[in-house]
């Protein structure tokens, strides 16, 4: 079958397979064709790419990735979807399904695994609302060498995430290793069932390698973002905190969206 995401092929593979969006996955299937390819643009992928897709749902966008990349894995957790993924996507030779939590997979294992073949690999993913953050840092603090993601995720989401004043543990991450962008709108009309809410494409560019010891950092740091850095950072260094700030050259009463990166990466240095 080609052109998968047209929506009279959409509705014939759900009617087919007795199939609707799964509420508990945070399925939306996207059904404009236009739109996919325009995705895919943002990604730059060619024959030395192997993409990761994290949730093809029926394979709209599978399909249209795998005439650009050199291979594609994608990664299903639900699987109701196997029998309408066989029929959709089984005739791409260089498609691969696995039906798997992806929060369950060892992506440095993975990635280290397709380097083998290919020059670059990245991510691509149609994220639920619901799980965006703790995919998008599954995905950071694994340590693969990806060489980009590309996400969409909810408009407010993205915009959020770009916005350099805007400062939470995930932006921190993202920061650590690479830059990131907003690289498209997209329309709440161009899925079934339509959300209640635009998406975004966004982009993870990739430089530097994620420093473990930056995640416990992070995360008690941002305990409670009204208080103090000091106040946040006692339960990791006891009564080591004020002279590891000293040192680090963070004032005490710091907020911790007051901090830049790289008093974070130096904290980490006393872990």
């Amino acid at each position: 079958m080609k052109d998968i995401a047209k929506k009279s092929h959409t509705m014939y593979l759900l009617d087919k397979y007795q199939l609707q969006a799964s509420k508990k996955f945070g399925q939306n299937f996207l059904i404009d064709l236009n739109t996919i390819k325009k995705i895919v643009e943002t990604t730059h992928i060619n024959q030395s790419t192997c993409v990761i897709e994290i949730g093809p749902g029926i394979g709209a966008l599978s399909e249209q990735l795998s005439y650009h990349a050199g291979h594609v894995v994608c990664y299903e957790i639900d699987t109701r979807l196997k029998d309408v993924l066989n029929e959709s996507l089984g005739e791409f030779e260089n498609i691969e399904i696995i039906f798997q939590d992806f929060l369950t997979v060892d992506l440095k294992k993975v990635v280290e695994k397709y380097k083998q073949d290919y020059q670059d690999v990245c991510i691509v993913a149609n994220l639920p609302y619901y799980i965006t953050s703790d995919i998008l840092e599954h995905i950071i603090s694994s340590g693969a060498q990806l060489t980009s993601i590309h996400a969409m995720v909810q408009k407010e989401v993205a915009q959020k995430l770009t916005d350099t004043n805007y400062k939470s543990p995930l932006t921190l991450m993202i920061e650590s290793v690479g830059d990131i962008s907003l690289d498209m709108l997209v329309s709440k009309n161009v899925f079934s069932p339509a959300p209640r809410v635009d998406s975004a494409i966004i982009s993870i560019r990739i430089h530097k390698p994620y420093e473990p010891l930056l995640t416990p950092i992070l995360k008690a740091s941002f305990t409670q973002k009204r208080k103090t850095i000091y106040n946040n950072l006692k339960g990791l260094f006891n009564e080591q905190t004020k002279n590891i700030l000293e040192e680090c050259h963070i004032l005490e009463n710091k907020r911790p969206e007051e901090l830049a990166i790289e008093d974070y990466l130096n904290l980490t240095k006393y872990l």
